[in-house]
Parts: C-alpha cells; structure tokens; sequence
C-alpha cells in the first residue's frame, strides 16, 4: 500500500508489526489509541475542556456569582479570564461587609484589627465604581469601616452632581468619573443585635443613629436621582430620627422609586408617611408600627401601588393594635387594585397582626416552630374568605407532630380550601396524609400549585367519610392513596399538569410566586368542577355453584359470540 510503513513493536517477548498511514485521520485516529494502550490503566487521560472559549455574556454571568477574592484568582488563569473579570456585569452587584477593602492594623489595646485600607478603596471605585447598579451593606460590626466607605462614596455621588452642573472640579487619583452614577438598588441592614450569646434572655438590640445615621441619609439623598429600589432593614429608630429619615430621597427623587422596604424603622409604633410621597411606587413593604390612619389616606392616592407586605420578625414589638376598619375600607375604595400580604418571619411564637378589612391576598409563616393552628385558619377563614389566594408555612419544621387525624393539620386545610374559593397556592410542610392531599387537589376550587412534603406525607386514608360522598368515589380516595405514584398521578389529572411531591431539598429552595396570579396565563384547569374519577375496578362475578361447571361455560361463550 502506498504511504505506508509497517513497523514491529517488542510486547512482552514477542514482536507483532503494526501498520502505519503517512497522512490522514486514520493513522491519528491508530497512533491515538496505541498510545492510550501503553498507558498503565491507573494514569487519567487529560481532555481539553475549552472554558477559555466561552461567550462573553456567559462567562460574566459566571463571575458575578463569584466572590472579590474568587473573581481574582479566576482572572490569573489566562489572559481570557483576566479581560472577563474587567466586564460591566461582573461588577455590578457590590457587597459591603467587615471584610471587604480592609487592611489589618494593630491596636495596643484590642489588637491586630481590619480597617479599611483607603487607598486601595479609592482605586477599586475609580475602576469598578460606574458599573455597579445595586450596593448592598450586609450587617457590619464594624461601624468605622462603615462610616468611612459611606464618607468616600457620599464624595463621588454629590462630585456627580456637581459635574452635570458644569461646575470645575480639581480631578481625583484615578478618573473617578461616574462613581456611583448607576447605582438603581440600595439595601442596607443594621446589626441590631450585638449581643455576645444567642440566647433570647441575653438578647440586647441596638439601634442606629448619630453620625453614622447622618452619612447613610447623606449617602440615600446623593444617589437619590438614579434610586428605584430601596431597602432598610431593622434601623430601630426614636420617632424623633424616624420623621427626617427619607427627606433627601423625596426631595430628589420622588419620582423615580418602584420599591420600598422599610422594616422595623422604629422601635416604637411611628406611621411613615414618606412611603406616601413616593407617586410611582410599585410595592411598598412596611412592618405594623409603620402603618397608620393617615398613611393609608396616602396610600389610596397611589394609582401605581399595587402590592403592600406587612412584615414582622423577631425586632417586631409585641402587642401591637390593628387599624380602624374604616380606613381599610376607605384605602381599598380608594385603590381596588392594592393587594396586602402578611408575613411572618423567624420567631418561634405569635400570630401575624390581623388587618381587619383589608385586601389580604397572602399569609405566609417563614418560621420553622410555628404549627397550623385552628385559631389562624379561623381568624383568616372569618376575615379573609373571599380575597385569600396563597396560605402557607415555608421552610422545614423543627417540632412534633402526632400521627392521629384529628389531631394533625388535616381538618383545619380542608376547611380552608372549603371556605376560600379563591385560593390558588397552597404550602403544607407537616404530617398529612395521601388521602388528605388528594382531598386537598379535588376540594380547592381554584387551586392551581400545591406544594407538599414528601417526607411528610403517609400513605393512609384515615380521613372520617363524609355524608355527602358517593361509594365510587370514596372507593377511588381509598385505591388512589395506597401509594405516592397514584397519588400524583390523580393530583396530576386533577391540577392539569405534571405534579409530584417535593423533597426537603426541593421544599427548602421553593419560592412562593405573590405578585402574579396563574390566572392571567392559565385560565381555566382541567378539573374545575368537571373532574370526573376514575373507572371502577373490574369487580368479580357472582358464581352460582348449583349449576354444573358445562353449563356455566357453554352460556359464557354464547355471550361472547352475540357480543
């Protein structure tokens, strides 16, 4: 053959020829092979893997998930990875906490502590500083670091303002051009509780003010202009502090906020009427002290606000009072288009402020020692029957519950379905059974997503038989809770779409969808008072044992030929 060289290759104590093709991917393909043959069959066989190829847009997504210190060592891999990490996206989300942009600096008095180096935070925002679009301050010990990061970013918000002005400026180290001229979101959260134990009895909560309350105000009216989501969290505030909080954000930028979340602002009950002022707001979260008579006159002004979350948490006070009903009813004629949620977040006893006469679409419980109880379901079933659309506890429980029926929360969800046509999102985490969620499924009459625990739910039909319920279906309810599989195949054909059961993992992850109805996409489900169940099973004929075995097999086979 022409091209071709046979060679012997020694194995062992024999020579065996092999032939070799000058040229082509076969002799590639044959060198490629012999070469992983001689290779001991422990030794790995490296594989380029190309991550250097991918798209710019993939891989500055990739790095934004990335910490300052990851994105760093990323970007030594190669010269790709290196332009990656200058990308605008990557950049535009900035944490702030005790660790970022700091030096350590010893003291003759408490030691070797972390200050924020100056210098090397000037350099980051003259590069980084116009692309970040939303800042976030995480609970930082360190209220010196804090105050002086506030400080050097107040400089170049309000040196911004001055350049749109015209104004001559003396240039800063490294540009500085634009700093912060981007930034949309701003959340900040105070670390209230400073305590050195966990424990509640030891528990000593803090709040902000003084210089420190001065440059974050300072900070908020600077960035004021661009500003369209801002969140405050646990300030803890005098009343007196509380009434001048927001003045430099509506005086710039009234007009431009979509969502505001002011949580736990003050200490003591102070309705904040700046959430009023604010004519585009989309949503508006606000804790119970920070309700009041005169912000809900405001509020029903506000053609654009559509959402209002009431949010409480363990820097909630305790015993606070709920509002007239008369301005509830006035706020909801004012706006029918306001829908309020309730909430209840990481405290291990209460019971959400109930708003009587007000639009409650949602009560959802983010606690894991909170159980489903009969005074809840009441309360919502007694005020809320005809607005309620989401009810539910979210996270996994940290309590016991017992296996008995009348004592687990099976009667109290099924009467919630019975009683609120309107509800389309159910969340159950406790113990019930698989008769109990098909029950659930066939019940809701607008139901459309029920997120159930897997682990929580035993296969039993122990559920008492009710008057009205037929022997078909009470003999479906029975066969089609015996295992998981026909449960979900039932919830399946009930719901209209592939249902399954969630697991601890895929319960702990799920997000509860609050600001949408399923309603505008789907509007009608597969079983809305026309779910039909499912054929009975083939029952076993009656024998007469007095007539001979002939007989019986002749007249069989009669019947199968006239069919």
């Amino acid at each position: 053959m022409d091209g071709s060289v046979t060679v012997t290759e020694t194995i062992g104590n024999e020579q065996k020829p092999y032939l070799v093709l000058n040229g082509g991917s076969g002799n590639k393909k044959a060198r490629k092979k012999k070469a992983q043959a001689r290779k001991p069959p422990g030794e790995k066989v490296l594989i380029e893997s190309h991550w250097e190829e991918l798209p710019d847009l993939i891989i500055e997504r990739i790095f934004s998930y990335l910490s300052i210190r990851d994105r760093y060592h990323a970007s030594i891999v190669c010269r790709r990875w290196n332009d990656a990490f200058y990308l605008p996206y990557v950049w535009s989300n900035f944490v702030m906490n005790d660790m970022t942009l700091v030096r350590r600096k010893f003291n003759y008095y408490m030691g070797w502590q972390h200050v924020l180096d100056h210098m090397r935070t000037q350099n980051c925002l003259a590069t980084i500083g116009r692309c970040i679009k939303t800042l976030v301050f995480e609970p930082m010990f360190s209220f010196h670091n804090l105050y002086e990061f506030m400080v050097m970013l107040c400089y170049y918000a309000e040196r911004n303002k001055q350049e749109k002005a015209g104004k001559v400026l003396v240039e800063v180290r490294g540009g500085g051009q634009g700093i912060g001229s981007r930034i949309s979101t701003l959340r900040f959260t105070f670390p209230c509780n400073m305590a050195a134990t966990a424990r509640e009895e030891d528990e000593y909560v803090f709040g902000t003010g003084g210089k420190l309350l001065e440059s974050f105000k300072r900070l908020m009216g600077g960035l004021g202009a661009t500003l369209k989501h801002l969140q405050l969290e646990d300030l803890l505030l005098e009343r007196y502090e509380a009434l001048t909080l927001l003045d430099e954000v509506c005086f710039s930028g009234c007009e431009k906020l979509r969502t505001l979340t002011l949580i736990n602002v003050t200490k003591i009950p102070c309705q904040m009427l700046h959430a009023g002022v604010f004519v585009n707001l989309r949503v508006l979260t606000l804790s119970p002290q920070s309700l009041g008579v005169d912000l809900l006159v405001l509020l029903g002004d506000c053609p654009h606000l559509h959402h209002l979350h009431v949010v409480q948490n363990r820097y909630t006070p305790d015993n606070l009072s709920t509002l007239p009903w008369k301005a509830w009813r006035a706020c909801r004629w004012d706006n029918p288009a306001l829908n309020v949620h309730l909430q209840l977040e990481n405290v291990r006893s209460g019971e959400v402020v109930w708003q009587i006469g007000a639009p409650v679409r949602s009560i959802l419980y983010k606690s894991s020692h909170l159980k489903v109880n009969s005074s809840s379901i009441l309360t919502a079933i007694d005020q809320y029957r005809a607005d309620l659309q989401v009810y539910g506890h979210v996270g996994l429980p940290r309590f016991h519950r017992t296996k008995s029926y009348s004592e687990r929360a099976d009667p109290l969800l099924l009467h919630l379905c019975r009683q609120c046509p309107n509800l389309h999102t159910l969340v159950v985490r406790e113990r019930i059974s698989t008769a109990t969620v098909l029950l659930l499924a066939h019940t809701g009459q607008n139901l459309r997503f029920m997120h159930v625990r897997r682990n929580a739910v035993v296969l039993r039909c122990d559920c008492p038989r009710a008057i009205d319920w037929s022997d078909t279906f009470y003999r479906w309810l029975k066969t089609a809770s015996r295992s998981y599989a026909a449960t979900e195949r039932e919830v399946s054909q009930i719901l209209g779409y592939q249902w399954a059961m969630l697991s601890d993992r895929q319960f702990k992850l799920m997000t509860v969808e609050l600001h949408e109805s399923p309603f505008n996409v789907h509007t009608t489900r597969a079983s809305y008072h026309t779910y039909v169940p499912p054929p009975l099973l083939p029952v076993a004929e009656k024998v007469d044992h007095t007539v001979p075995m002939q007989q019986r097999r002749r007249k069989k086979e009669k019947m199968t030929k006239v069919k």
